[in-house]
């Protein structure tokens, strides 16, 4: 059955379930099933015992994810304030990231080896973070399914920016869908900075 915690306390060990049926159930902290303290307005999970107490009590998916989503945008947000103000000679992964997700769709211009393979690195670590978190939390696959589709079009973005850099149009991307292009395409990625100007603009660097 699903439910609101209504209330709980430390000192006793003990909350209050209003269940989607009208009623109330106590439990006790031993029934609750998750790595955070439970708290007054959680969605919760729960099956009812003999004697009309909740017990095994979860935090619903849609709680855990709502919650680890507000946790990720206000990380996103302190990272985003310190980065602003730096110049490029001060960047470090982080915030080579950053500045991929602030062009987010942004497919003009040049982008140096550095900011493109920095944004790659980056991708693939807070993915692992992101894989990590979700199987403990046991929110399956949708943060990761949501994160790949949040970064799917900066990935796109800073990868034409690159081909720009090296004088080749981002259109070029497309020979990786007949899987030999990946070869040449990861190449030109890895490509050093062309140093005159071409129709994208002035070198990247």
């Amino acid at each position: 059955m699903k439910g609101q915690i209504l209330d709980f306390s430390i000192q006793t060990n003990i909350g209050i379930i209003s269940g989607e049926d009208g009623n109330r159930y106590n439990f006790v902290g031993q029934e609750w099933k998750d790595a955070r303290p439970p708290s007054r307005g959680m969605t919760v999970d729960f099956d009812i015992d003999t004697m009309g107490s909740a017990v095994q009590v979860y935090l619903t998916q849609a709680q855990g994810l709502n919650q680890f989503a507000q946790n990720v945008e206000q990380q996103l947000h302190g990272v985003i304030s310190n980065h602003d103000g730096k110049n490029e000679a001060e960047y470090n992964l982080v915030d080579w990231f950053i500045k991929c997700l602030k062009n987010y769709a942004n497919f003009s211009g040049r982008a140096r080896r550095k900011e493109y393979w920095f944004f790659v690195l980056g991708s693939m670590i807070v993915g692992f973070i992101v894989g990590f978190i979700s199987g403990i939390l046991g929110l399956g696959e949708t943060p990761s399914l949501l994160l790949n589709l949040a970064i799917f079009v900066p990935s796109l973005a800073v990868a034409a920016r690159r081909l720009h850099d090296t004088n080749r149009s981002g259109w070029w991307q497309l020979i990786s869908l007949t899987i030999i292009g990946i070869i040449p395409l990861i190449i030109w990625l890895a490509t050093e900075t062309k140093p005159e100007s071409n129709q994208w603009g002035n070198p990247a660097k």
